[in-house]
């Protein structure tokens, strides 16, 4: 749908235009009398230290609540727990049923509504600060802003903030700050299904990673694995990301670089050779990647350290 039909929808009903600098948004307000909607305006201290909620509630939208906006510097999350609503976001329109989880940039375009004809009720919250930018470009690498959960934490942690606006004190803001980082988790850990136990992880994934913990300074491809481990080699590096959090191949460099640094640390033995045991003996090339994970050549890392 463009921006133009959007636009045409429902023309008689009343709207709230909002404009600051190129921020602009237009709305329906058809929430419940008994939805709830707590707006902050957070301290320069609270902005420069923590994650910190700018708009948050608990809202029962009948149609024609609606929002459509841009360039507000504000992420979004939103928790549908009955009825369903419709989200437009890059391009794409998501339809979203119980259970169903958002999260947005709001600088980008947006528009959702109520969809079904029973209320929309969801859990919200607009919040800033701290490595939000972060989070959000690590949940959105599949492309999808929406994904589905059975498990209740997420609605459970905004529970939490919200049972903390009403009466906030000089503990509140960190406890907010600390619950969001609890959620920015919790919705990666959902939406990539990395809410499993140490049971769960394949065993030729254990034995790959105690093979490349204790062979470190040995020539170690995904070649070499595939044929160790009989397994196809995407198949190992989807599988080791999804349990372990890194390639087989970033996981084994970054055990290299982590030796290497203890060697420069607490031993006089020249770089060559630190190189060398570190599995890395073209000391050029070491010291191109040392300095790519860690800032610093490893010459500077020594005389720092």
């Amino acid at each position: 749908m463009s921006k133009n039909s959007i636009n045409d929808i429902n023309l008689s009903i009343k709207k709230e235009v909002l404009y600051l600098d190129s921020y602009w948004e237009k709305a329906n307000h058809s929430w419940t009398t008994d939805s709830l909607r707590f707006i902050n305006t957070p301290s320069k201290k609270t902005r420069e230290m923590f994650y910190y909620i700018q708009e948050i509630g608990c809202f029962k939208a009948f149609k024609p609540y609606f929002t459509e906006r841009e360039n507000l510097d504000s992420f979004l999350i939103k928790y549908t727990i009955s009825g369903s609503g419709r989200l437009l976001y890059n391009n794409t329109e998501y339809i979203l049923n119980k259970g169903d989880i958002f999260f947005i940039d709001c600088s980008k375009y947006q528009y959702y509504e109520t969809y079904s004809n029973c209320p929309w009720e969801m859990d919200w919250i607009h919040f800033y600060g701290g490595q939000s930018s972060t989070f959000f470009s690590e949940y959105i690498k599949d492309g999808s802003c929406v994904f589905h959960s059975e498990d209740l934490n997420i609605h459970n942690i905004i529970q939490k903030l919200l049972i903390l606006q009403p009466d906030r004190n000089s503990r509140t803001d960190f406890s907010i700050s600390l619950l969001i980082h609890e959620l920015l988790n919790e919705l990666l850990i959902q939406k990539n299904r990395l809410d499993f136990h140490q049971s769960d992880i394949p065993d030729y994934i254990i034995k790959v990673k105690q093979y490349l913990d204790t062979n470190i300074n040995l020539k170690i491809s995904l070649e070499i694995l595939e044929r160790m481990f009989l397994i196809n080699r995407y198949q190992l590096v989807k599988d080791y990301s999804k349990y372990i959090g890194i390639s087989p191949v970033d996981y084994l460099i970054n055990n290299r670089i982590s030796l290497a640094k203890d060697l420069l640390r607490y031993s006089s033995k020249p770089i060559t050779e630190i190189a060398s045991e570190a599995g890395i003996p073209n000391p050029t090339y070491f010291s191109r990647i040392f300095k790519d994970r860690t800032g610093t050549t490893p010459l500077e890392y020594r005389k720092n350290s």
